[in-house]
């Protein structure tokens, strides 16, 4: 008898909605009784155990990154304080947010939106031709 499945299949594509929405599976899976979906550990233990799972999830992750990345260029382009004191304490601010947010991107989605290797066709090869040149140590006109 097949195991009865530990996240429904409707239950799953919310939850990758609200994930590619940018919200985190820990605060959409919260395991709250009451809740509408199950513990956020029951969803990762059934992306682990499916491959159509797993293949959505990670579909999902990589629309979050590119949530993610606007979300850094709204943290940028916001307008800073006129004091200069306090403008200064917001960029150091903002520069560590936005840094964190672009290690995270970095994380989920290394590969891009579509999570294909852009040089695929070289196996991930780069090939190319360095020419390096030294100078004979020579001086002349020197006594």
């Amino acid at each position: 008898m097949p195991r009865k499945p530990r996240v429904s299949k409707e239950q799953f594509t919310k939850i990758c909605e609200r994930i590619a929405d940018g919200e985190p599976l820990t605060r959409i899976a919260d395991g709250q009784p009451g809740s509408e979906f199950p513990h956020w550990r029951t969803v990762l233990r059934h992306v682990q155990d499916s491959d159509e799972a797993h293949t959505e999830y990670r579909k999902a992750r990589a629309l979050q990154a590119e949530v993610l990345r606007d979300q850094i260029l709204e943290i940028v382009e916001r307008p800073l304080p006129d004091e200069p004191k306090l403008a200064m304490a917001e960029v150091n601010r903002r520069r560590l947010e936005a840094d964190q947010k672009d290690k995270y991107v970095r994380q989920l989605a290394p590969l891009g939106l579509r999570n294909k290797a852009e040089d695929q066709a070289n196996d991930g090869k780069v090939s190319g031709t360095i020419t390096l040149k030294w100078d004979d140590g020579k001086t002349e006109g020197k006594k």
